[in-house]
């Protein structure tokens, strides 16, 4: 099942981040600061199982779309402190991007967040970064399906297997090129649903790419 409208965008420029505080602008991001990003990240988007853009290959629909998931273990943006934050990413390959942080975190910290993710994985903000917001995120799991989601996004994920039962994990990927960093322990999983709808955009896929991995990224 696939549908897509894509309404035009109402934010351009620099992201304008959403807080109970109010409202203010996510200066650019900089490797000056120094920053650092360790622990899970999930996604999943437009592409078949398994994605071909892992291998170099063309995206399935000619472009990429989907929704990341990252729990931060540890971290920092300069000296601001992200460790045991969550926050989620929503975007289309060189179009646009909506970042997503947890409402606990701080002012300080969702512009922090904002300005690590897309030094960590430039891919997810190949485009204008048009909003990011502080709203509540949910996570839920079992053995084999991983839940999670925002106002604006929701995405359920489920394990694929193998022949023998047990989950497929694939590494030693040709990333290099890509425009993202190698992924490690890249476990397969397929969309149930991965569905998003904002004032800006909206799009619905199910039986796509996803993965579990883990991701230990930093920079000066």
């Amino acid at each position: 099942m696939k549908s897509r409208v894509h309404k035009p965008s109402v934010v351009a420029g620099l992201a304008t981040l959403v807080v109970a505080m109010g409202a203010f602008v996510v200066r650019g991001a900089s490797e000056e600061a120094g920053w650092a990003l360790k622990g899970a990240w999930s996604d999943t988007c437009s592409c078949e199982v398994a994605c071909p853009c892992f291998f170099g290959s063309e995206p399935t629909e000619h472009f990429c779309e989907g929704t990341s998931l990252f729990e931060i273990e540890k971290g920092h943006y300069g000296d601001v402190e992200i460790d045991g934050l969550t926050a989620m990413v929503t975007m289309r390959a060189g179009k646009w991007t909506r970042i997503y942080v947890a409402n606990t975190a701080t002012p300080e910290q969702v512009e922090a967040v904002a300005s690590v993710i897309p030094l960590a994985v430039p891919f997810l903000a190949m485009g204008t970064i048009e909003a990011v917001q502080a709203v509540p995120i949910s996570v839920e799991r079992t053995e084999t399906t991983l839940r999670y989601g925002t106002p604006e996004s929701t995405v359920e994920i489920e394990i694929v297997k193998g022949a023998n039962g047990a989950p497929i994990h694939i590494t030693n990927m040709p990333t290099k090129g890509l425009p993202f960093p190698e992924i490690h322990d890249h476990t397969q999983y397929r969309s149930v649903l991965s569905k998003h709808d904002s004032e800006a955009h909206s799009f619905e896929w199910s039986g796509r790419n996803a993965f579990v991995s883990k991701i230990d990224r930093a920079g000066r």
